[in-house]
């Protein structure tokens, strides 16, 4: 994945990032906010290198026709 689409990801996630980050207090906010921005790429970065598992994958089961 790269640059562009992990930013399109974080631009996504302003409204939320930004509500959290009102629930803090304004020393601690500029801290906390690129805390969270560092923790969203890295857990990007290291989930969308995992595939994720089909239907009968999850299952433990094969599909039989």
């Amino acid at each position: 994945m790269d640059e562009t689409h992990i930013l399109s990801i974080l631009k996504q996630l302003e409204p939320k990032l930004r509500s959290v980050l009102f629930q803090t207090s304004n020393e601690y906010r500029e801290d906390l906010e690129q805390d969270l921005k560092e923790r969203i790429i890295k857990i990007i970065q290291n989930n969308i290198m995992q595939e994720v598992p089909g239907f009968f994958d999850f299952l433990g089961e094969e599909l039989v026709l």
